[in-house]
């Protein structure tokens, strides 16, 4: 866990962040710094009984790169406040490769996300 937090701190550029949900008050809004060497093909929510689910698909769009990254789900509430996330989820991702990631949040006043992605400086 400390070497993640470590690395983190080392990350300076090639970060994202995405948000959005069908359905939701919340629009759709991209920040791109450095590269985009990882993308975020598609994600989209759905309600598990009381509890938002958020299922997202990456993609390695280049050929021949394996990527290493993290990524982090956000949980705002209805007025668009952070209330919880996940913790850094870190792996690779080779040329043309596809990753499917599930997450669910714990608590039942969450009612939109934002999925934010890092990759490190090469």
């Amino acid at each position: 866990m400390l070497n993640i937090k470590h690395t983190l701190l080392n990350i300076t550029v090639g970060s994202f962040l995405l948000l959005g949900i069908s359905g939701c008050a919340g629009k759709n809004q991209e920040h791109f710094i450095g590269k985009e060497r990882v993308v975020l093909k598609e994600h989209r929510s759905f309600q598990e009984g009381k509890f938002l689910k958020v299922a997202a698909t990456f993609e390695n769009e280049d050929d021949t790169e394996v990527e290493g990254m993290v990524y982090q789900v956000e949980w705002l509430d209805s007025h668009g406040i952070v209330v919880d996330q996940t913790a850094w989820k870190p792996f690779t991702i080779i040329g043309k490769q596809q990753i499917h990631v599930v997450d669910m949040a714990n608590r039942p006043d969450v009612t939109d996300y934002r999925i934010v992605i890092s990759t490190p400086n090469k």
